[in-house]
């Protein structure tokens, strides 16, 4: 197969359908180089092993922009009066990561979102209640999965009802973003959410309450200090990056996978205490990346299990890739299967010292957001001319359906 001669990231040509480039390049290629739409060349690693080793060597830098570095298109219209805007700066590397982590590892815990797990069956229902109100058919994308996590969100940064109209249309204007968007316009919506989030932070400094933000805040430690008001509005533009966007995309293409494969969704329903191991599959397989998510810069050489990758080299880590291989995930890796076993060992969240913080959060999210509505509605179903044509949409990091119509 001529790598070489196709363009970096590999086009998927149905939703859930891994290129086949993955495939071959885990078995003859593991550590290959790719051309990148810009005519740049990157490397791309793709098996599971060099992928974790990827994601913990800190000699896989998180900081790309550099000299030397390969071009990255990123669909954006960047000019010159492009604003500069670089959230996140601080905590990116090491040693500001390293701290950053360990003191809001305080507060993004396992027992913490599985203390949440009421409040977001709460909003669940009502989202439910609401639609089942509405007459019966509505777009799950829209209606539901882009719904519950702001909810979710609001609470987390201890927001006031009356508030919440406001954070809410500032967070869309992050989401959803496809690659005619101008960097321009995206830049402009990530400085009026560290508008805000700065204002929230100074209000909540006067007043804590129960919530995380306020628990964020009140975070202290010997070694460690507390919190900047920088690495607060980092933290407030970090959860909606991963934790609105991210679980609205992957509830939406959760359903998507369930809709294509009637067995799974009729074993779901017959089997609900399989929830748990269905979402780590849903995670595996039902895939929201396009390929750009993770991108490294070497410092050194670093030796894989696949071959050597340069010092000075653009680093793609493919976690679609991982979680196809068939080392770990068996023979019928490409088959969607809500019992498998071994779904756990997904990398949907990453892995190491990146690993995402509200990891734990998001899986209590989609079980119930799943579980709920299967069970709420037994006759659900997809209600468009065709499976096959569901518009699909993509920006620089995500790949989803941009509406999917159902019926109850």
């Amino acid at each position: 197969m001529d790598i070489e001669a196709r363009t970096y990231p590999f086009t998927r040509h149905t939703p859930f359908e891994m290129p086949e480039e993955f495939a071959w390049l885990r078995e003859n290629r593991p550590i290959a180089q790719v051309r990148l739409a810009t005519g740049d060349t990157a490397w791309l690693i793709t098996r599971y092993e060099d992928v974790r080793t990827a994601l913990t060597d800190p000699r896989f830098s998180r900081t790309i922009n550099r000299e030397g570095a390969a071009r990255v298109d990123t669909g954006f219209q960047a000019d010159a009066d492009s604003p500069v805007f670089n959230f996140g700066g601080s905590i990116s590397e090491p040693p500001g990561h390293t701290r950053w982590r360990r003191l809001v590892n305080q507060a993004f815990t396992a027992r913490h979102a599985e203390s949440m797990r009421p409040a977001v069956a709460a909003h669940t229902d009502a989202l439910l209640d609401d639609l089942e109100s509405a007459g019966g058919r509505f777009d799950l994308m829209a209606d539901y999965a882009y719904q519950l996590p702001i909810r979710v969100i609001c609470d987390l940064l201890g927001l006031e009802q009356t508030a919440r109209p406001e954070f809410s249309a500032l967070a869309a204007q992050i989401t959803r973003r496809d690659f005619t968007s101008s960097f321009v316009e995206f830049g402009q919506a990530l400085q009026a959410i560290g508008r805000y989030a700065i204002g929230l932070i100074v209000r909540k400094r006067q007043n804590l309450g129960d919530d995380l933000l306020s628990t964020l805040i009140g975070l202290t430690d010997e070694e460690d200090g507390r919190l900047s008001n920088e690495e607060l509005v980092s933290t407030v533009i970090l959860l909606l990056m991963a934790g609105y966007e991210s679980t609205a995309v992957q509830l939406g293409n959760a359903f998507y996978a369930l809709f294509r494969d009637p067995s799974q969704m009729r074993r779901l329903r017959e089997e609900p205490a399989l929830i748990g191991q269905a979402v780590e599959e849903i995670l595996r397989y039902a895939q929201m990346g396009t390929g750009y998510a993770i991108a490294k810069f070497t410092t050194e050489d670093v030796e894989l299990s696949g071959g050597t990758v340069p010092a000075g080299s653009t680093v793609f880590v493919s976690l679609a890739s991982a979680n196809r291989d068939e080392k770990v995930f068996g023979e019928d890796a490409d088959r969607f299967d809500v019992g498998r076993g071994c779904a756990h060992r997904q990398t949907a969240f990453g892995y190491g010292p990146h690993y995402c913080l509200g990891a734990a959060l998001a899986r209590v999210e989609m079980q119930e957001g799943i579980a709920r509505m299967l069970n709420r509605f037994p006759d659900l179903r997809f209600d468009g001319p065709d499976l096959d044509g569901v518009p699909l949409a993509s920006n620089l990091f995500t790949f989803y359906p941009a509406e999917l119509p159902v019926r109850i």
